[in-house]
């Protein structure tokens, strides 16, 4: 290829950038409240990383500019493939989809961009490999019944925007398109995670009552929203919502959230080649503060390493990354990138003298004060410059390593309030990687060990007069709430949509029954007996239960 021929391809790839983008900003803007994930793409698009590598497959591997482009989606999509963390593995789907838009543009020189998607009819359901969110908004208007793929998570965008669009989805059916033809019937329930082909009638009249009822459960939810987050007998618990860009505010709001819990600041790093300045994260965390008005906000300051690969970061390969370089032990490895991200978190709290930050992965008292003299330097460059020190500022630290446990006195006694990571505590307490389909069944919440923990972690934080938040998955399971309860959390941080359904469950519980239920929980040896008398705990009070999770997913 001659440098001539190298700057056509450049020039084409330029161009269907240009048109894909256009496409995707003009869906975004029919998208109403449900634009945020679209931003993002559009974001993806002009990315460097993307870009960049693009044309250097162009203009160094004389390649044309598809080639050149599934190439540096390709190994993007390998970086992502490498997380420790399965909600950061999901995003690896969004890189295809804007690799997808994009080699789509360049492939429809005319600018249409017609697709098969076009032609499905209202009442169909949309049977695919794979769909991007913008195919998931334009489905919607057309008013299918419901969606099925073969690949996908739950936390996937595509899965994540069905929800918000009450679009019923199953994601991650693998072989349906071998089973599945043109004009089948089917029944999609999103709830259970089922799909059935060729049903009998009455299997269409069993599922058509189980969606009435589930309909009836979803509106008592709604109705209930906006009541207090309040136990049979007073015992307040805030409900809070975990996110990790501006644009899901809105969302929380609506679906009752009483303030952010977790800001997940790692999106600003991912699929970008170079490091976010002061300013990037002091104009993001300002975002979330104007967003919430006088509600609450916690920022945590990145947790990234070996296992949550950011390319502008360059780590070297390591052989057990969940024990290595990660969170606040990379941050004090490499200052200059931490008091970036602390410097810009603390001029947007300071400047609206609203917020707190919390610091992920602490292991010791000396990490602990380690990152505080960083911050209390950043602190002192500031008003140096002219902006006053807010005396509110709150440090929390994340309670996720069994060492931080044992010395949580110590901890509790030097910041301000602790956020419990239940997914990498289990993980970390019980020896499972719950990602390995080998032993995830060895991951349980419940286990005596873990709810042995939380009770030193909680009563450590109480004697110290601070709070305690649980911010992992457990606080989004309405099925383990008596014990969430009765173990005495102070707040629970959560994905917005589970927000409502554990609202529903903490108000039919009295806070006084769950507080011995769990000291009956407490000396059981078993796992499987604590679940027992959970579960005992729950029929009483929420009979509906099952039907009450499904309803959020329908």
């Amino acid at each position: 290829m001659t440098a001539e021929q190298g700057g056509v391809e450049v020039a084409r790839l330029e161009a269907a950038v240009g048109v894909a983008g256009a496409s995707l900003l003009a869906l975004k803007d029919k998208a109403g409240e449900h634009s945020s994930i679209l931003e993002a793409h559009l974001m993806m698009m002009q990315d460097p990383l993307l870009l960049e590598g693009a044309r250097r497959h162009i203009l160094q591997d004389k390649k044309c500019a598809e080639w050149a482009l599934r190439s540096a989606v390709h190994e993007i999509r390998a970086s992502f493939d490498a997380l420790g963390d399965a909600y950061f593995r999901e995003r690896r789907s969004d890189i295809d989809f804007v690799g997808d838009r994009i080699l789509s543009a360049m492939l429809n020189a005319d600018g249409n961009e017609a697709s098969l998607l076009d032609d499905a009819p209202e009442d169909a359901v949309v049977v695919s490999h794979d769909l991007s969110p913008a195919d998931v908004i334009a489905l919607s208007r057309k008013r299918v019944r419901g969606i099925v793929t073969e690949v996908g998570g739950s936390t996937s965008h595509t899965a994540i925007l069905a929800r918000a669009l009450d679009l019923p989805a199953v994601v991650g059916c693998a072989g349906i398109l071998e089973r599945a033809g043109s004009g089948d019937a089917v029944i999609v329930d999103g709830g259970a995670g089922e799909v059935v082909l060729s049903p009998t009638p009455a299997l269409v009249a069993r599922y058509k009552g189980l969606a009435q009822r589930r309909a009836q459960v979803f509106e008592e939810l709604q109705r209930e929203s906006k009541l207090p987050s309040q136990s049979l007998d007073g015992r307040t618990v805030a409900l809070l919502a975990n996110i990790e860009i501006p644009e899901e505010i809105p969302s929380a709001l609506v679906a009752g959230a009483e303030g952010v819990g977790l800001y997940r600041s790692e999106f600003l790093f991912i699929n970008r080649s170079e490091l976010p300045n002061a300013a990037d994260h002091e104009t993001v965390c300002g975002a979330i503060l104007d967003g919430l008005g006088d509600l609450p906000a916690t920022l945590r300051t990145f947790d990234i390493g070996s296992d949550k690969l950011a390319a502008a970061v360059r780590l070297p390969r390591e052989h057990n990354p969940a024990l290595g370089l990660r969170a606040c032990r990379l941050g004090l490895a490499r200052p200059t990138m931490f008091r970036a991200q602390l410097r810009g978190m603390l001029r947007a709290i300071f400047a609206r003298q609203r917020g707190s930050i919390l610091l992920p992965m602490i292991g010791s008292v000396e990490e602990l004060m380690a990152v505080r003299e960083l911050i209390d330097g950043e602190i002192e460059t500031l008003e140096k410059n002219g902006v006053p020190r807010w005396a509110g500022l709150r440090i929390g630290v994340m309670i996720e390593l069994p060492a931080a446990v044992w010395i949580a006195d110590e901890l509790a006694a030097r910041c301000d309030f602790f956020s419990v990571g239940t997914n990498d505590l289990i993980q970390y307490a019980l020896g499972i990687d719950r990602g390995n389909e080998q032993v995830a069944h060895l991951y349980q919440p419940l286990h005596p060990a873990v709810l042995r923990a939380l009770k030193a972690t909680i009563d450590a934080a109480h004697r110290h007069k601070i709070p305690v938040s649980l911010c992992g998955e457990s606080a989004a399971d309405p099925g383990l709430l008596p014990a969430i309860l009765g173990l005495g959390f102070d707040s629970l941080s959560m994905p917005s949509s589970a927000i409502a359904r554990v609202r529903y469950v903490l108000r039919r519980l009295r806070y006084d029954d769950t507080q011995r239920l769990v000291a009956a929980c407490l000396a059981c040896a078993r796992a499987r007996d604590v679940e027992a008398l959970v579960n005992d705990a729950l029929e009483g009070a929420v009979p509906d239960l099952a039907m009450l999770r499904e309803a959020a997913h329908e």
